[in-house]
């Protein structure tokens, strides 16, 4: 427009209206017919471009020799190059209108975006976060306030690693550098401090963002595991200690004496193992009932544990047996020392539930250095010095002698016994019957197997299984209780009684046979028994010794037309990923979570659990051990299938188990 004025020899100020004008001109010209008028708006559209741009001195030394400057009286040339200017800065004019439009509707469509994924990170339950390499908060969601107390404003003054525990700061670090190194996704895990300074479990992504190949600000997410990590470790306190009294059970007290083991080696220390067993419980136990006997027990475990001191250990390993490791001795006297403390403690009465009760214990005691050199051994001379006080009158404590090692003796003897009772038929099998909690009806069985023995008397497998294992006369002894149980079963089915399938054990050892799966269905070709009319029970413990070989084991029996079962589940160490590989039918949910589950929270919990696991997994579950009303009532309301216990009945040979289960059968067919 400066050109112009400068060509028409005006003042710029005149010129605005008619600019105006001029632009209106010029949309009305454009409706003007082509032939009219195209060539002279090319060339003056042409020429006023090349004037603005001299005016803005960008092409002050370009020659227009088809224009004359010095020509400016011709008023039609003035008035074309208005109009072309005028032209020019109009559609300028609207394009910048267009583009400020669009610009504005991005700006609002951005806003919009914006507030929607701020709303949509402010609805997540997960922690959102963002900082920056140095550590410095740039965004938190809601979340954070929920969960851990802070808001933004909270976290000014903080950086990332102030909100983890003190003891994780190294391992967040490594994270931290590794995703600012250039890794996609960086996996952590750890515990975020709250506001009010106590520990959340969080596992979650971090990613970095980059800028010019630097970083720029780290993103995460991650949830709050706090609950999942209390069950874990719950379960693993479970499994590494007795239900009952809390105490360390074996597999636990066997890793805790093989690290004072180690140690003893180094510092050249004595360690010594106190094992003991109650006098006299099996009666109290008998005569007043479990319950009584389980809050002895939880007693004596209380008086034990005040007699040693925090470094020591004192573990449960199985009805009324404790066994304790006494570390950094300086002389054997001191064991004996803490015996008789033990003796002492002991002999004071105990009140329980009205009763008044004496209870005495006897102690074998082996040492490291001189008795033996590994856990193993040193429990088993331990055990051989405890029976000797129980000879000795019991209510003492007794070192370990060599002449003392009457464990091999009846270790041998048991097993030379185990081979003829097997050629003798002393061998019986007993069956407890399983009810299904929806009809209250007889259900199916479990074989168990006893031996009545010529001198010993009617024996438990805890009094011999161990043995026949050791010695491998698990596998005949094996083989003979799945004979009998499909013998059994087929006359019951040809009796017309459903009692299947039965189940049977099966040990480590013989889950190790390589012919397993083919003897198995040898057994039920000639008993002419399906093998659907058959359960196998593996306990969680053996699977999980070696996961990968048993799950081929279990593939190959499955195939041959048996149920297959976990025995003792929650007991082990098996997950919900190894879970779902086994293929299994059944979980049987340990006695020891079942003793207490309409009383304590945290069997009721893991019962629960463990129930609902099974259920997603479309897996049977069975309770065992259920002895009382309130245990049968919670474990109904939580949709356990089948459950079995004393409060059904004790194990009974098949002759009382035909005639008790064929009442039962005809009284469910009246109904």
């Amino acid at each position: 427009m400066t050109a112009l004025v400068h060509f028409s020899g005006g003042v710029a100020s005149w010129f605005w209206p008619v600019y105006f004008l001029v632009t209106i001109e010029a949309a009305v010209l454009f409706e003007e017919p082509r032939d009219v008028w195209w060539h002279g708006a090319l060339g003056g559209l042409l020429y006023g471009a090349l004037l603005g741009a001299e005016n803005l001195h960008l092409i002050s030394f370009v020659e227009m020799p088809f224009v004359n400057p010095w020509v400016h009286n011709d008023v039609f040339n003035i008035v074309l190059l208005w109009l072309w200017v005028s032209i020019l800065n109009g559609t300028v004019a609207v394009i910048a209108a267009f583009l400020m439009g669009v610009i504005r509707r991005e700006n609002v469509a951005l806003r919009e975006s914006e507030t929607k994924l701020i709303g949509f990170l402010n609805s997540a339950n997960d922690l959102i976060f963002s900082f920056t390499p140095e550590g410095k908060f740039l965004y938190v969601n809601r979340s954070w306030k929920q969960i851990l107390g802070y808001d933004l404003d909270a976290l000014a003054d903080m950086t990332m690693l102030d909100i983890v525990q003190e003891e994780q700061k190294v391992k967040c670090l490594a994270g931290f550098r590794r995703s600012m190194a250039g890794a996609k996704v960086t996996p952590i895990e750890g515990y975020f401090l709250s506001r009010d300074g106590h520990p959340v479990a969080v596992e979650g992504n971090i990613t970095c963002n980059f800028r010019d190949g630097a970083p720029e600000s780290i993103w995460g997410i991650c949830r709050d595991i706090t609950q999942r990590k209390e069950a874990q470790e719950q379960l693993l306190h479970m499994a590494h200690h007795d239900t009952l009294t809390g105490l360390p059970n074996r597999r636990c007290f066997l890793d805790r004496l093989k690290q004072a083991l180690a140690l003893a080696r180094r510092l050249e220390h004595r360690v010594a193992i106190l094992f003991l067993d109650l006098d006299r419980f099996k009666i109290i136990n008998d005569t007043l009932g479990h319950g009584v006997g389980d809050k002895l027990l939880k007693e004596v475990a209380t008086r034990l544990s005040a007699c040693v001191r925090e470094v020591d250990t004192v573990a449960r390993i199985g009805g009324d047996e404790f066994i304790l490791t006494l570390v950094n001795l300086n002389q054997i006297a001191d064991a004996e020392l803490v015996s008789r403390k033990i003796l002492k403690s002991l002999a004071a009465p105990v009140q329980i539930d009205g009763n008044e009760l004496f209870i005495t214990t006897s102690i074998g005691i082996s040492v490291y250095p001189g008795d033996a050199d590994d856990p193993s051994a040193l429990v088993k001379k331990a055990d051989v010095a405890m029976y000797h006080a129980k000879a000795m009158g019991k209510n003492n404590s007794q070192f370990y002698t060599p002449a003392l090692d009457r464990d091999a003796l009846r270790k041998l003897g048991l097993e030379n016994s185990m081979r003829k009772a097997l050629e003798r038929g002393e061998f019986r099998v007993y069956f407890q019957p399983k009810v299904d909690t929806g009809s209250g009806k007889m259900s199916s069985l479990e074989a168990l197997l006893r031996w009545q023995h010529p001198e010993l008397g009617f024996l438990l497998p805890a009094e011999f299984l161990n043995i026949a294992e050791e010695t491998g006369m698990i596998v005949p002894i094996g083989e003979w209780v799945l004979s009998e149980v499909c013998r059994q079963s087929r006359l019951w089915q040809d009796a017309g009684l459903p009692l299947t399938p039965i189940s049977v054990n099966l040990s480590g050892v013989q889950l190790q046979q390589k012919n397993l799966a083919e003897t198995i269905s040898g057994i039920l070709a000639t008993t002419g028994l399906d093998g659907r009319s058959l359960e196998l029970e593996i306990t969680e413990t053996v699977i999980m010794q070696n996961p990968d070989f048993t799950i081929g084991i279990l593939n190959e029996l499955k195939a041959i037309g048996v149920s297959l079962s976990i025995d003792d589940f929650g007991t082990g160490y098996s997950s919900l990923a190894h879970l779902k590989r086994f293929a299994v039918n059944t979980l049987k949910i340990d006695k020891s979570f079942v003793r207490d589950v309409d009383s304590n929270p945290a069997d009721a919990a893991i019962a629960t659990a463990i129930i609902a696991m099974a259920n997603s997994l479309n897996l049977k579950v069975v309770a065992e051990g259920v002895e009382t009303l309130g245990q049968l009532s919670f474990l109904q309301g939580c949709s356990c299938d089948e459950v079995q216990g004393f409060y059904f009945s004790r194990a009974l040979p098949a002759s009382e188990i035909e005639a008790f289960l064929g009442k039962i059968f005809r009284q469910s067919e009246a109904s």
